[in-house]
């Protein structure tokens, strides 16, 4: 087992070059070809300079989240305390989900062969997998308790050290790691014959031990972590306790684990694994790739939901909607669109925070627009196709419009919900409402541009300029300090950006 070990250690080296390699390219060079006397200097130079913005942009999170806890108060600080208290929950309900759905144990195309149909035990397959799983989240968890406890000591005054936060919220969060783990070694030890019932067991075990953990994390008082509190003590005597009972259930399990399980349910993996972040692809054909990959994946497990029966313009409605619950994906970015950038943009324009909030706002539009494209992913795969989009009696605004109905609906209710919670006092509620609204649709039409020419063989707009004309023109009625004012002018920026997309030629694809 020490030799397989050894083995598995070198292919984790070489996984690990591999990757570095990849993200020198950003700086311009190759680390493997690259090997003359200059070129070694330029990377020490890059890495210098990466080492030293890490240690600047370090210094500058621990100061503000020191300064920001100390203006939220220590009511603010015992809440931030135990959201952080469930943070393992969270991370174990969601590693326990993708365990209990696709196996744990990730192998890239190169490595299924030699590893998982080679003569390497499994023993030593799974460990591998597992403990470098929980390092990575024990390296994350002990990052994010130290911010957590420089925070919650500038917060609440007397509260045990960084250092001690950081160990306990490492070992919590590896113990949560390994316990997904565990749950997605069990599930693929079961027999085939009940494995299917085996993973209905194991699911009801994962929500049983959330709730449990839940209950417990929401139990303990901010008291227990003061200075020589036994909270951080007992945090990790139970994050070690619980690590070394997951290695000892893994070690009895690992034997029995289904290898062509392993290998089946990799491969959708290994045909995603090339096209990770630093992939030199487009990075919009690299995602609708992976999101065609994995349709593929789920309509081979078979066909979910169906299309209701339509006429007319409601057949493109509902098929978009269907489209958002199979290819379900996309919508956390989504979700996350609707939650960030309506929201962002409503309180620019209300004021609050002064000039430096328009910036965050163009920053979400410009920077993240895959929520925006998400909302229209119907509309352009319908133009994508040809054959399809010659057929269908729409223009190109009524398609934008009806395609991207649904995505537009659950963004602006996101936004409408976060708006009501954030609006400041004095602004009408009406108004933030209507510019949530507003702000989202004029993204989605703003995607529009991207699919169109201003005349046959003319200048192409693009969404990131739609999204500065918004925020310029928006922006600039805003400071007549007139609300009605302010929404006529977004819905004035929503007509315009429509009056292109219906004016103009559909770009040939």
């Amino acid at each position: 087992m020490l030799c397989d070990i050894r083995l598995l250690l070198w292919l984790r080296a070489r996984h690990a070059r591999t990757a570095l390699v990849r993200l020198v390219h950003a700086g311009g060079t190759d680390l493997v070809e690259d090997r003359s006397p200059g070129e070694r200097a330029y990377q020490l130079y890059l890495a210098a300079i990466a080492a030293v913005w890490a240690a600047l942009m370090w210094a500058a999170l621990l100061d503000a989240t020191a300064a920001a806890f100390a203006a939220v108060g220590p009511a603010s600080s015992a809440m931030a305390l135990a959201l952080g208290l469930l943070a393992p929950v969270a991370v174990l309900a969601w590693a326990a989900v993708r365990a209990l759905r696709m196996s744990p144990v990730k192998l890239a195309r190169a490595d299924m062969p030699f590893v998982a149909a080679g003569p390497l035990g499994m023993r030593a397959i799974a460990g591998m997998g597992c403990a470098s799983s929980m390092l990575a989240g024990a390296a994350a968890g002990a990052l994010a308790g130290y911010v957590l406890g420089v925070g919650l000591e500038s917060g609440l005054g007397a509260f045990a050290p960084p250092a001690a936060c950081a160990l306990a919220a490492a070992l919590l969060v590896a113990a949560a790691v390994g316990g997904a783990w565990l749950l997605g070694a069990a599930r693929l030890a079961c027999p085939r014959a009940v494995r299917r019932r085996g993973t209905v067991a194991l699911a009801l075990a994962a929500v049983a031990a959330v709730l449990g953990a839940a209950a417990l994390a929401l139990g303990v008082p901010p008291a227990a972590f003061a200075p020589g509190g036994p909270g951080t003590a007992v945090a990790c005597a139970a994050g070690i306790a619980a690590c070394a009972a997951e290695g000892g259930l893994l070690a009895l399990l690992a034997p029995r684990i289904d290898r062509t399980a392993v290998i089946v349910e990799n491969a959708l993996y290994a045909d995603l694994q090339p096209f990770g972040p630093f992939s030199p692809l487009d990075p919009q054909a690299v995602t609708d790739y992976r999101r065609r990959r994995k349709l593929a994946a789920r309509l081979a497990r078979g066909v979910r939901f169906r299309l209701p029966l339509a006429f007319g313009a409601g057949v493109l409605v509902s098929r978009a909607a269907l489209s958002h619950l199979r290819q379900y994906g996309g919508l956390p970015s989504l979700l996350a669109f609707g939650a960030s950038a309506a929201p962002l943009g409503v309180l620019a324009l209300a004021g609050a925070g002064g000039p430096v909030t328009f910036l965050f706002w163009l920053a979400a539009l410009v920077m993240f627009p895959q929520g925006a494209r998400e909302a229209t992913r119907a509309f352009r795969d319908d133009l994508r196709v040809r054959l399809v989009r010659d057929r269908l009696p729409f223009g190109t605004l009524s398609l934008l419009a009806l395609d991207s109905l649904p995505g537009l609906a659950v963004a602006s209710a996101v936004s409408c919900a976060v708006v009501a919670l954030v609006l400041p006092a004095g602004f009408p509620l009406a108004a933030g409402l209507a510019l949530a609204v507003l702000v989202n649709a004029a993204a989605v039409l703003c995607c529009g541009l991207d699919a169109v020419r201003l005349f046959p063989g003319g200048p192409q707009p693009f969404y990131e300029a739609g999204a500065l004309v918004l925020v310029a023109a928006t922006g600039a009625l805003s400071l007549a300090g007139s609300p009605p004012l302010t929404v006529a002018g977004a819905a004035a920026v929503c007509a315009a950006v429509a009056a292109v997309v219906r004016g103009g030629a559909e770009r040939a694809r």
